[in-house]
């Protein structure tokens, strides 16, 4: 960070420091200047220091429901919150969303349609598939040490004349916007159902997986995206069986303190009610350590109609490191509600907020009502520039996106 002209901070990406100060003789003003015109991507962003909290903002959340975008900002209280629904892309139903760096991947109904999207900038990529997209593809979005983003798209191919399902792994690159076909060996030690959603963290991105045998063993699967292949099997800290006796397992990511980001992970019984939440002290592709967050036996919550249902539907939460708070997303009652709830680290039901009516949608063949599914979110300057061909396809409103923020 640097102190410009007129009382303004001028942020540089720390991966490109040594850019900057290769030449002490010249000029700070001349050096950053330098960096605007010959790597613009590469400033981060540049505000009055009067508003520097302002321009970087709270934590805050978007959620899908009903197949609508939502962005949500919880008080200080966690007892009331603020909904806006996104005008993202008015011919879109989507399904499920996963941010990495400022950029949230929409996906639509079915896994019909992909969109990328930075709110911040108000910028949107529709994505075409290489060949076609399929229902039971499994996405995510991440990048490698360069700093390219990528998405990763993988699908099971029934091949008919060798009785086998393979399963095929894409990349796609969003500077050069193309898909490629991952030839080498990827290499995943277990398998990922098409119910579970991966969670970017320092660029990477973690599955629960799962491996048939004895003895059924679930576990944590990380794509690299700069190696692109899985790493090994990690542990995760508690025992299940994801789907087969009804718990919930399910991964959210948060930040603790200001860059370092964290993954965590909610164990919890679809009969019974309880659940715990885990964060990890570290975490890379090949190894995690973990903490337990909080623990929440059978209580009086359930007055208030908390029920946390089987990770086939979905369900999805975020943790708030600092203030010692959780909030699970779930549907209400008798399903006919979305809802928030609020959990203390020290084991107790805070607050519960309607979030409104849950419309029974039909998905995968299947139709329910869905819980909201949330991504915590983070701004970033990480551009998307949608090609103009394209844009008669959008329809965003930017009025309702610098409101987001």
């Amino acid at each position: 960070r640097y102190l410009g002209k007129n009382n303004y901070w001028v942020y540089i990406d720390k991966g490109n420091k040594e850019d900057i100060e290769e030449n002490p003789n010249i000029p700070i003003a001349a050096r950053v200047g330098r960096m605007m015109s010959d790597h613009g991507e590469k400033i981060v962003k540049k505000v009055p220091i009067t508003s520097e909290e302002e321009a970087i903002g709270p934590q805050q959340q978007f959620v899908t429901m009903n197949g609508k975008v939502y962005s949500l900002r919880f008080q200080e209280d966690f007892v009331d919150v603020s909904v806006k629904e996104v005008d993202l892309l008015n011919e879109l139903e989507v399904s499920k969303l996963y941010h990495c760096d400022g950029l949230v991947l929409c996906v639509g109904k079915d896994n019909s349609k992909l969109l990328l999207w930075n709110p911040y900038l108000c910028q949107t990529r529709l994505i075409g598939p290489r060949e076609s997209f399929h229902v039971t593809d499994r996405h995510a979005i991440g990048y490698d040490e360069r700093r390219n983003h990528k998405i990763l798209r993988f699908v099971d191919n029934f091949i008919k004349n060798m009785n086998k399902i393979e399963v095929v792994y894409e990349i796609y690159e969003i500077r050069s916007d193309s898909w490629r076909v991952l030839d080498e060996e990827v290499n995943p030690e277990g398998s990922i159902d098409t119910h579970q959603r991966g969670v970017s963290v320092k660029g990477n991105t973690y599955f629960v997986a799962y491996r048939n045998g004895l003895v059924q063993e679930v576990f944590l699967l990380c794509f690299d995206f700069t190696k692109e292949r899985f790493g090994p099997r990690l542990p995760l800290p508690f025992d299940s069986f994801d789907g087969f006796n009804g718990d919930l397992v399910t991964l959210s990511s948060f930040l603790r303190g200001d860059d370092d980001e964290q993954l965590a992970v909610l164990f919890g019984g679809y009969e019974s009610g309880f659940f715990e939440i885990w964060v990890t002290l570290t975490v890379d592709p090949n190894r995690a350590s973990w903490s337990k967050f909080l623990r929440m036996e059978p209580g009086p919550f359930f007055s208030y109609g908390f029920k946390l249902y089987s990770s086939l539907s979905g369900g999805s939460f975020f943790v708030d490191e600092e203030n010692k708070f959780a909030v699970l997303f779930e549907l209400y009652g008798t399903e006919t509600a979305h809802a928030a709830f609020v959990f203390g680290q020290d084991g107790f039901f805070k607050s519960s907020v309607n979030l409104g009516h849950a419309l029974i949608l039909e998905h995968h063949h299947r139709k329910a009502a869905r819980p909201p599914l949330v991504c915590s979110y983070r701004p970033s300057f990480v551009q998307v520039k949608q090609k103009m061909k394209d844009l008669s396809l959008l329809h965003i409103s930017k009025p309702m996106c610098k409101l987001l923020l």
